[in-house]
């Protein structure tokens, strides 16, 4: 959905070409009116001006970096078996409908709720792997092994 007003300043947003705030084109951006003093944007899928997901701001750009270190890494490494199945899986936890589940769309706050639910979801599957073993040589000396 085209963005119409700035959610951080409630300036209007305009579609412009990326070069303006990157010094060379990446294609289009809806970037707030009230550039440089606010710097909300959005990018464009490769080739229209379809945004990638909602306007945001420094800080919240650097939430959904975040998010996606932590989440992507569960659909690349094979531990879901297709991006759009670990999506399914955050849709569940975060019990948001699956077509506003998406990182782009997300605030800070639902930024932090999925880097939780990930890291917990990680350490769940850690905990499960996880296997305790106890070596003895003689009867001096036991120790307790963690593998992970």
């Amino acid at each position: 959905m085209k963005p119409q007003r700035c959610p951080f300043c409630r300036s209007n947003v305009s579609l412009i070409d990326s070069a303006r705030v990157y010094g060379q084109s990446y294609g289009f951006i809806y970037l707030c009116n009230a550039y440089p003093n606010c710097d909300a944007r959005v990018g464009c899928h490769p080739g229209t001006i379809i945004a990638l997901g909602t306007l945001a701001n420094k800080e919240l750009r650097r939430w959904r970096s975040l998010a996606h270190r932590k989440f992507d890494p569960l659909w690349q490494s094979g531990v879901f078996s297709s991006r759009q199945a670990a999506y399914k899986w955050l849709s569940k936890a975060m019990k948001l409908p699956l077509e506003k589940t998406h990182i782009a769309m997300f605030d800070v706050r639902q930024c932090q709720k999925a880097i939780s639910l990930v890291k917990g979801f990680a350490m769940g599957r850690r905990s499960v792997k996880t296997k305790s073993t106890t070596h003895c040589q003689g009867e001096l000396s036991c120790s307790t092994n963690r593998s992970q």
